[in-house]
């Protein structure tokens, strides 16, 4: 926490004095906007810090570190590009530490949870439905994925990601550990997630439908050590990506920019080959916190935040936060490996799958190692219902490791879980490969 909070106070002092830099001059107004975010970010964690050492002291001591450091990271970002959404992150960031100081005091969340499966994820999918009729766009013209009032907005495909997650976990440890065929397992379970696919294709809301088949298929792996399951999930995604490049034009327009970017890069590819360029000026060292130009890449406080990043700390901050990322993944596989309940290690290994490969879809997308999936990057992306959803993420992996018991229970196969890690490890190692190319 210590080494998060210098690092953070040092690229806030850069950020203010980066106009005197740019110029050549100290006669030159000065930044100051974004020191709101960082005593936000100082005191709130400070506090949340002593309120988890008190009343979680067995919990894992890595997760809040870590994600201190992403958020802090991705709010000065926000701040600098933009102080009207760096305003508004700071507000969901209060908002999100105080929802887990709430959550750390309910010891029975993940009892509820389980208990409550089916009626959780009904309330999901009812509040993704309703956008259909009462939807919005923030703003103003753009597809309306959102409900709001009063300048608030809340995106449900968000929180459906975790109460898909919650719900597999308390279904499949249901038939744990028994024989169960493959029909047993896949037809209880993809009618609800195949309506939340259904759901959010109908909204074109593609980015996050590819993450839920992602989600269900790991988790389906998790808790059947059955490889065919991801083979199978892999051989439909691409089938719907086909079918999808044929029938609708966002696909089609993503994949034609994905593969060859340069044909239109002043049009439907801009996004992307900006990203590149952004990426590639910052070199090895970066042009500096505040002396870059992430403003010419589109969305750049959301969608392409990493590009930002990549620009002002160059090839040495990006590679530190695809460690970051690492390090995060890692400690959430291993407090579902030494969780003594099968759901809860069950519910650990999805909520860090999900952080995983959602983190490595957009990068990827950023750096045209895939085609632009459009998801946040949990925890450094401006987005109050991305940023509160992977607040309580972490809030459940922090309960999920201060279980008292020490012994674990019984795991048949460690391969699945194994397996997952590896698979996002490989994905952050591609992804620093292509970075440095």
């Amino acid at each position: 926490m210590f080494l998060a909070a210098l690092f953070l106070f040092s690229f806030a002092l850069a950020l203010t004095f980066a106009p005197a830099v740019r110029a050549h001059s100290w006669e030159v107004e000065y930044l100051w906007q974004h020191w709101l975010g960082f005593a936000v970010w100082m005191v709130g964690f400070a506090f949340l810090h002593r309120q988890v050492s008190r009343l979680l002291p067995d919990r894992d001591p890595y997760l809040l570190p870590l994600v201190s450091i992403l958020c802090g990271w991705g709010l000065l970002t926000i701040w600098r590009i933009s102080p009207n959404f760096g305003l508004r992150q700071t507000a969901w960031l209060a908002v999100s530490l105080g929802v887990f100081w709430g959550g750390i005091r309910l010891t029975n969340i993940l009892a509820f949870l389980q208990r409550y499966k089916y009626i959780w994820l009904t309330v999901g999918l009812l509040l993704t439905v309703a956008t259909f009729i009462i939807g919005v766009y923030p703003g103003g013209i753009g597809p309306q994925l959102w409900l709001g009032c009063c300048g608030i907005y809340l995106q449900p495909s968000e929180p459906l990601k975790l109460l898909l997650i919650a719900y597999l976990a308390a279904y499949l440890v249901e038939k744990l550990p028994g024989h169960f065929t493959l029909p047993q397992i896949l037809v209880p379970t993809v009618i609800l997630t195949g309506l939340a696919l259904l759901i959010l294709v109908a909204q074109r809301d593609l980015g996050t439908a590819t993450l839920f088949l992602v989600i269900y298929a790991v988790i389906v792996y998790l808790a059947s050590n059955r490889l065919r399951i991801l083979v199978g999930t892999m051989a439909l995604a691409a089938v719907a990506g086909f079918a999808g490049y044929r029938l609708y034009d966002v696909i089609a327009l993503r994949i034609q920019a994905w593969l060859n970017p340069w044909l239109d890069p002043s049009g439907r590819s801009y996004q992307v080959v900006q990203s590149l360029i952004t990426v590639a000026s910052g070199g090895v060292w970066g042009r500096g916190p505040g002396l870059g130009s992430p403003g010419l890449v589109p969305v750049a406080h959301s969608d392409f935040i990493f590009a930002a990043i990549a620009e002002e700390t160059g090839l040495v901050g990006s590679l530190g936060l695809l460690a970051i990322l690492g390090l995060l993944i890692q400690r959430g596989i291993i407090i579902a490996l030494h969780e003594s309940s099968r759901y809860q290690r069950l519910l650990a290994g999805g909520l860090t799958a999900y952080l995983g490969f959602q983190s490595v879809l957009i990068i990827a997308g950023n750096l045209r190692l895939l085609p632009l999936t459009g998801v946040t990057l949990p925890f450094v992306s401006y987005g109050g219902s991305s940023l509160l959803t992977s607040f309580i993420a972490i809030l459940i992996l922090s309960l999920v490791s201060s279980d008292p018991e020490s012994e674990p229970a019984p795991l048949r196969h460690t391969r699945p879980y194994l397996m997952v890690v590896a698979a996002v490890s490989l994905g952050l190692l591609a992804l620093a490969i292509v970075q440095g190319w």
